[in-house]
């Protein structure tokens, strides 16, 4: 006779006590955020453990890209790997924080009851979002950048990785905006609103990377000249064009 076969247990909800078990533990918020976002999105409407959240997801972001900095350096291997590792923490967190401010204000405008510290725990949600899918992406990343000798080609693989990983940001945090807007009773936020202050964000984001550059080949650490990373797109001049100037 055949054995029947036990089912399978259901998947612990996630506690946000045990995010401050330890330094080890700080990291399940990422779990956590893939897994149990209502759960959070509940412990967040609560004020539930907020603080330990906001160390949680800033330590996840922190290390997570770090990591994939030091993937952007391997392709010339030596300072520019520890550079690229200071560096894209560095963008990445200070574009929340430059960002934060009008995120709160203007959702406050127009009628959300979040106040500033749970505004704050959503912003770095999604940069703990972003450098996740980051690290998901890490080693196919590390694979092509040691293998592939093409900058140009490297410039547009991690340029569709960053896009991936603030479409699925942007994602997680419109979900937790209405989970929060459920559970106070807040009026809905258009999501016009998230649209418009994603694109802030990535012109932000994208300015702050341009006056860290560069992040694959060897330089420094800040350029310290003033200018807009739509000079970017404007091509290089050519050998008559510089012996002219």
């Amino acid at each position: 006779m055949a054995e029947i076969a036990e089912p399978v247990p259901a998947a612990r909800p996630f506690d946000s006590d045990t995010l401050r078990s330890g330094l080890v533990a700080r990291f399940a918020v990422v779990g956590a955020l893939l897994r149990f976002r209502t759960t959070i999105g509940a412990d967040f409407a609560l004020e539930r453990n907020l603080g330990d959240y906001l160390c949680s997801l800033f330590l996840a972001t922190l290390l997570f890209t770090a990591g994939y900095g030091a993937v952007l350096g391997m392709f010339e291997p030596g300072i520019q790997t520890a550079f690229s590792a200071l560096k894209l923490p560095v963008v990445v967190l200070g574009t929340a924080l430059l960002c934060i401010p009008t995120f709160y204000v203007f959702n406050s405008i127009l009628g959300s009851t979040l106040n500033f510290r749970q505004t704050v725990a959503l912003v770095f949600l999604m940069t703990a979002a972003v450098a996740t899918i980051l690290a998901a992406f890490a080693p196919i990343a590390w694979f092509f950048t040691v293998s592939a000798g093409t900058e140009g080609f490297l410039i547009a693989l991690h340029f569709a990785i960053f896009a991936i990983a603030l479409l699925y940001a942007e994602r997680l945090l419109d979900s937790m905006r209405e989970l929060l807007r459920a559970a106070t009773g807040g009026t809905s936020v258009p999501r016009t609103f998230l649209t418009l202050w994603i694109v802030l964000v990535v012109a932000v984001g994208t300015q702050m990377a341009w006056n860290f550059r560069p992040f694959l080949t060897e330089g420094p650490f800040v350029t310290g000249t003033r200018s807009l990373c739509v000079e970017a797109l404007r091509p290089a001049p050519d050998e008559t064009e510089r012996s002219e100037r």
